[in-house]
């Protein structure tokens, strides 16, 4: 195994959180974190930074925005506004380096609103590796790139999935985030041996290591990031750990910690614990990694490299070759299917000579099927396992009702209502969380009660456009009693009247 980060010319050191405004306060008080990661899509590329967040890139922490929706893996092309939000975010918190996913979002017009995983075939390959390309070309810093946590699998698989990670880093020069969380929803969703795994990794491509908690359902893992780091996923960061002490480190770089170890950073998105007991988990992953908890932070080293668009040629002599995994398709070598040599100049998307037509059109198509049946009352598409399918719709339909949840508080207290919005929203493609909550509150409007329907009368007269009038008002006269009014008047703000109390 080559030392990690030999090739990543990026080095983050130490323990590091994903920032969330939730938990601001506590990583303004935590010195010795070494740095934070950012939604990126959470944030404005103008205007003021979220608080808490201004001041920890002010005081030199590195921040690495982290993308969730440009979809790379996609057929679609990628959105021009969507790249140019994330390289305009990443410059703005002087990023060292910049994330995103191995993951399609959206096909045929429909949005999945969530990560969902591609196959491993050289079609989808050849689709990732150009878009990579042109996400890299726009950012001025190294680009990583995070394998997701899936309930589905795809039926077809040219590449087992530590040598579809490595192609992808080879053709692209991209660097890659190791998720231990995703990798243990693997092993029991699908069987991924981890340790094979990480025995195929290249290393030396790792910039750094999300850790996260999760439940089992049914039978499957679920990577949720609102439960505690399992003994598992713990056992694997160990065994990292143990693995990454061994190997020597590059004299390329600065020293790094523990031998070579890459950065690791805790992501936790909601149900937000305790500071004893978040802090407990902090502490527990670092003395996983043999850092003691009073020495977790240390600065991160920049180092200079070429820019993540340009190819670099990683060292592949002291990576172990394995055997195909049991029911995985025997491993391609570096050359294709049809005898050529595979490389970064061997195709890009529609233009395959080893496939007839549009490269990406059988995948365009199956992208498509697959959205449609998770997100758009579908049935499953050929090939997929239904069970599997079924589950994964009905996560997707749970995350959209805590992203509901989160946005509009007071219609979450309605009684029942995970199981109401699951039903008012399945066979109904994703808008966005608050297009969302808007759409099932005029459904459910009866039944809301005046906190909830102030908080949708609120919200309607915020998105009111009121540059041509000093003052606003919005009425809701259903349901019994008073009618609720909203006035909104210029430096007072927004009233709610006809409530037990005004809110603001």
């Amino acid at each position: 195994m080559t030392a990690p980060g030999r090739d990543s010319g990026t080095l983050l050191r130490g323990l590091g959180i994903g920032w969330r405004p939730e938990l601001a306060a506590f990583i303004a008080e935590r010195r010795e974190l070494g740095f934070v990661e950012v939604t990126a899509e959470a944030l404005h590329t103008h205007g003021p930074l979220p608080v808490g967040l201004d001041d920890l890139i002010e005081r030199g922490m590195p921040v690495v925005p982290h993308g969730v929706s440009l979809g790379l893996g996609g057929t679609e092309p990628l959105q021009p506004a969507r790249v140019a939000h994330l390289a305009a975010v990443a410059e703005r918190v002087r990023a060292p380096l910049v994330s995103e996913h191995v993951a399609f979002v959206r096909a045929n017009g429909l949005e999945a609103g969530h990560l969902l995983p591609v196959p491993r075939t050289r079609e989808a390959m050849d689709v990732l590796v150009a878009n990579v390309r042109t996400l890299s070309a726009e950012l001025a810093a190294p680009l990583a790139l995070e394998h997701p946590a899936a309930l589905l699998r795809w039926p077809e698989a040219d590449f087992g999935e530590a040598d579809f990670l490595t192609e992808l880093a080879e053709r692209t020069g991209a660097l890659l985030l190791l998720d231990l969380a995703n990798l243990h929803a693997d092993q029991i969703n699908h069987g991924v041996d981890p340790h094979r795994f990480l025995d195929a990794l290249p290393w030396e491509r790792v910039a750094y290591i999300h850790v996260a908690g999760g439940v089992v359902r049914d039978g499957l893992y679920h990577d949720t990031h609102t439960h505690p780091v399992t003994d598992a996923v713990l056992d694997l960061l160990c065994e990292v750990a143990d693995r990454c002490a061994d190997q020597p480190t590059s004299t390329d770089h600065a020293v790094t910690d523990s031998g070579g170890m890459p950065a690791v950073m805790l992501e936790r998105d909601g149900r937000y614990p305790s500071v004893r007991e978040l802090t407990g988990e902090l502490n527990t992953i670092a003395t996983a990694v043999g850092r003691p908890p009073a020495a977790t932070g240390r600065p991160l080293t920049v180092v200079s490299t070429p820019r993540t668009g340009q190819r670099t040629e990683p060292t592949r002599q002291d990576r172990p070759t394995r055997a195909a995994e049991p029911g995985e398709p025997g491993r391609p070598g570096r050359r294709d299917r049809r005898g050529g040599l595979s490389g970064p100049d061997r195709v890009e998307p529609g233009r395959d000579a080893g496939h007839d037509g549009d490269t990406a059109g059988n995948l365009r198509q199956a992208q498509g099927e697959l959205i449609r049946a998770l997100v758009g009352g579908g049935p499953a598409p050929v090939g997929f396992d239904p069970g599997q399918v079924e589950s994964t719709r009905v996560a997707l339909l749970r995350k959209r009702a805590d992203a509901v949840a989160r946005t509009w508080p007071a219609l979450s207290c309605l009684p029942g209502f995970h199981a109401r919005f699951a039903a008012f929203a399945d066979g109904r493609p994703p808008a966005g969380a608050y297009a969302d909550g808007v759409a099932f509150a005029h459904a459910a409007h009866s039944d809301l009660d005046r906190e909830a329907r102030a908080e949708q009368l609120v919200a309607a007269l915020a998105r009111r456009r009121l540059a041509r009038r000093w003052l606003a008002v919005a009425t809701d006269r259903r349901g019994g009693g008073r009618p609720l009014v909203a006035i909104r008047v210029p430096f007072l703000g927004i009233r709610v009247l006809g409530l037990d109390r005004e809110n603001d």
